[in-house]
């Protein structure tokens, strides 16, 4: 397979230039047919493949020396960093991550200072933005969680500066799927793509930054823009103002759209609204040119091109090894699947919003939401529960009686075994289509009624989370009518039944 690199010039070269494919055979000596599969593929979602190695040791730590350096421009030149000083502050800050000398330290250094100081000099972006033309930028915002928590997140703008309007997509982190999923939603509503897009320079897009305005993108990011055909420029380092329309859209949109601080149960519906709040939005006069916003998103939508109809599947592949207890840790945080794969290797797919483990063959072991934080879990605890009622005498003892809610732990605590099989047996039940928050109301609502047998508790839980509605008594009007009442009188059959005894 060609590179995407190869990929994008030959389409570049075809569809915006016209140049022939004889022509592009010559230029870039690929046969015929190499060339005319890769100008009719429309499909560039990525194949499943293993995870490959880093190609250099110190990528990991290429962001920290680069955000040294950027804070740098601001410093006294004779309080910036050295190539020596980095090396320092890694081996006090990083000492676990740091796995260079100080000669590649020093190269770095020297090629990442050239690169950043001749961007300073570069001039200015016109202020004039051509319909059909966009930029992308991220932005804080906080929110209510069903908890009543103030929750830390991050909101995706996508602004098109020739009519100022706006389109915002909300997630729980940064990552490059967060990045990809926004574009994708904005892209799918609006059902076209712009032609050019302007970036910052974020790490889920730009794996390195080259000269001038040289980028060596992301594998994943260089998929998607294949895929979905825009341009993808890149401002230059410590230049954000070469964006300022969507930063001021970030920040316009914090101050309209999430004051007051607005109370956030499921991501998805609140993504769906957020389209309707922001063309209510542009229902307003353009800041200068005297007319409605959502008129002249017209003329950007005309310059835009047809989106691809083939869906672009955002997701993140890495293997992790399963500890004792069938746990993996991903981003900092944990999550279960099933006790079989205990010390085991899974694949774990991540998408902005959901985590799938898998097996070696990418069949599902578990689903889970994906967690943003540091040292959060998510428990299943169906296949803990299916694997322990076989094994009801060893509950006791395990690291997952000890997790469960502490109605459950007392509950079970006082059963024998077959009461402990049966517990667990109904606990199965109740959390194949509910949460332990269904089963913890379930069983206090038994106890409370005076049962505790697993079959009452299983009643319960069907109460309470019955659909069916309720009957209410019925309300009798007018008078009743009286009937007579008669005692029954059974000598009758008995003396028919003792004549029958004595015929025998």
């Amino acid at each position: 397979m060609l590179s995407m690199d190869d990929i994008k010039y030959i389409k570049r070269l075809y569809e915006s230039e016209g140049v022939s494919i004889r022509e592009i055979m010559r230029r870039t000596g690929y046969h015929y047919e190499t060339i005319r599969k890769y100008l009719d593929m429309e499909d560039f979602n990525e194949p499943l493949y293993t995870p490959k190695d880093s190609s250099s040791l110190l990528d990991p730590l290429k962001p920290v020396i680069d955000g040294w350096l950027l804070d740098d421009l601001k410093a006294p030149r004779k309080q910036r960093h050295t190539a020596q000083r980095i090396f320092k502050r890694l081996q006090e800050e990083y000492p676990e991550q740091l796995e260079v000398k100080l000669r590649t330290i020093q190269y770095y250094v020297s090629q990442k200072k050239k690169e950043l100081f001749q961007s300073q000099k570069q001039a200015r972006l016109p202020l004039y933005h051509p319909p059909g033309e966009a930029q992308v930028d991220f932005g804080h915002f906080s929110y209510i969680n069903n908890s009543g928590d103030m929750i830390d997140a991050l909101k995706l703008t996508v602004s098109f500066p020739y009519s100022n309007h706006a389109y915002c997509q909300i997630f729980g982190g940064e990552n490059q799927q967060c990045l990809l999923q926004g574009m994708r939603n904005i892209f799918e509503h609006m059902g076209k793509v712009p032609k050019r897009i302007l970036f910052d320079n974020l790490s889920t897009a730009v794996a390195h930054m080259g000269t001038g305005h040289e980028r060596t993108l992301t594998e994943g990011f260089e998929r998607f823009m294949v895929h979905y055909k825009f341009e993808a420029a890149f401002c230059n380092g410590a230049a954000g103002w070469e964006k300022g329309n969507v930063e001021n859209k970030v920040g316009y949109e914090r101050r309209n759209i999430f004051v007051p601080v607005p109370t956030i149960l499921d991501f998805s519906s609140f993504n769906q609204k957020l389209f309707e709040v922001c063309e209510k939005d542009a229902k307003r006069d353009h800041y200068v040119k005297n007319i409605q916003i959502a008129s002249l998103f017209q003329e950007d939508l005309e310059r835009m091109q047809a989106i691809n109809e083939t869906p672009y599947e955002i997701y993140l592949l890495e293997v992790r090894k399963a500890d004792n207890y069938a746990k993996i840790t991903f981003d900092n945080n944990r999550y279960s699947s099933s006790p079989k794969y205990a010390g085991e290797s899974v694949y774990v797919k991540a998408s902005s919003n959901t985590l799938w483990i898998l097996n070696e063959s990418y069949e599902v072991i578990m689903k889970h939401p994906r967690l943003y934080g540091n040292g959060m879990e998510s428990m299943k605890w169906l296949p803990y529960i299916d694997l322990m009622s076989k094994r009801p005498a060893a509950l006791k003892y395990t690291e997952f009686y000890r997790q469960l809610p502490d109605n459950w732990q007392k509950y079970l605590g006082k059963q024998n075994a077959e009461g402990k099989r049966k517990g667990l047996t109904s606990l199965y039940t109740m959390l194949q289509k509910h949460d332990m928050r269904a089963a913890e109301d379930a069983l206090a609502f038994a106890i409370s009624n005076g049962v505790h047998d697993a079959d009452s508790v299983l009643a319960a839980y069907r109460t309470l989370t019955s659909q069916v509605q309720q009957l209410q008594p019925m309300q009798m009007n007018g008078t009743i009518i009286a009937m007579p009442s008669f005692t029954p009188d059974n000598s009758k059959y008995d003396n028919l039944f003792d004549r029958e005894v004595a015929a025998l």
